[in-house]
């Protein structure tokens, strides 16, 4: 009798080890599913502007960082550099273009932190990324993400060229269902920037009163933070007398190059600096409509400028060219 018994009890005890194992497989050890339901709740999406302030604010001077108040508890950071003249000539606010930190390399970094040796307060602010319905045609290269100083980073001649085609093999066998899951919602690209200026003029409107009236004011607008201030600008929210700097004006997704050209002929005599790429074609096009807005609206206080080497070259000669000229220029005004 103890024989025949025998292969059943271990039968049954080998049925109990494996329903119990498979069990554990479907529930992580520790875990119930209440538990594991909050552990994915908590986790969140990268935020690609918070890690690059995070690096950047690690890089430069602690002296150099400031926490400006936006509403309630939220705040966004600016970099503020001090005049080092016994007498101040102004202040210099300037804007960087869509997913740029306020020391990007390109224009903004060279001259917030030269311009105070000339007698000019500078304060750099951090802006939000812009979340379009469309991917923004960019005109420049993306360039090195930290210290203006650094040379940017080039491939490597052996490095394997990815095929664009490859990813598609994760979703060759999804069926409808699957697909229709992974649809992205469509945005009104005009919507999309309205909402955005309304995002970048208050922080535009605190960093003004954080400077305060002290001496000449001058607005720095670099890539597509000129195009988020359009109603702001014809508004008249600047000051009819302060200097306008555009550095390499891109147009975001959903706006329109030839709008800026209607904005020119709001602006009246201001006087604009203009600097553009000029070895980029379509920055050079660009250049030429607001060049013609520039005449028509009789402005003869705007001076257009090409870059007369490669943007980003790597041994910083567009950033002494072009602090030569925007100090320059500056100085020249009346």
């Amino acid at each position: 009798m103890k024989k025949l018994l025998t292969p059943f009890v271990f039968a049954s005890f080998i049925s109990f080890i494996y329903t119990n194992a498979a069990f554990a497989a479907d529930a992580p050890f520790g875990f119930d599913d209440e538990e594991e339901q909050e552990v994915i709740q908590e986790r969140s999406n990268p935020d690609p502007m918070r890690e690059m302030l995070t690096a950047l604010v690690a890089e430069v001077p602690a002296e150099e960082v400031v926490n400006l108040p936006l509403k309630e508890d939220e705040t966004f950071l600016a970099l503020k550099k001090l005049s080092l003249s016994f007498k101040p000539k102004g202040q210099v606010l300037m804007l960087p273009g869509d997913r740029q930190h306020p020391n990007w390399p390109q224009g903004i970094a060279p001259l917030r932190q030269v311009l105070p040796e000339y007698g000019w307060t500078t304060l750099a602010v951090s802006l939000p990324i812009y979340k379009s319905a469309g991917v923004a045609k960019r005109t420049l290269g993306p360039g090195p993400l930290l210290g203006y100083s650094s040379k940017s980073s080039q491939p490597q001649k052996n490095e394997e060229k990815t095929d664009p085609a490859a990813g598609a093999g994760f979703l060759g066998g999804a069926d409808e269902e699957e697909k229709e899951e992974v649809a992205v919602e469509v945005v009104d690209p005009v919507e999309a920037l309205n909402e955005h200026r309304t995002l970048v003029e208050a922080r535009v409107q605190a960093a003004l009163q954080h400077l305060g009236n002290q001496g000449k004011q001058v607005l720095v607008l670099q890539g597509e933070s000129v195009y988020w201030l359009q109603p702001w600008l014809a508004a008249g929210g600047l000051a009819k007398s302060a200097p306008l700097i555009l550095l390499y004006v891109e147009a975001p997704a959903g706006a329109d190059s030839a709008s800026f050209a209607e904005l020119i002929k709001t602006l009246g005599e201001r006087p604009i600096l203009d600097i553009y790429a000029g070895q980029n074609a379509l920055q050079a096009n660009w250049a030429a409509e607001r060049k013609i807005a520039y005449l028509r609206a009789g402005n003869n206080q705007a001076v257009q400028m090409a870059v007369k080497v490669p943007v980003s070259s790597g041994d910083g000669t567009d950033s002494r060219w072009l602090t030569q000229r925007v100090e320059g220029w500056l100085r020249g005004l009346r």
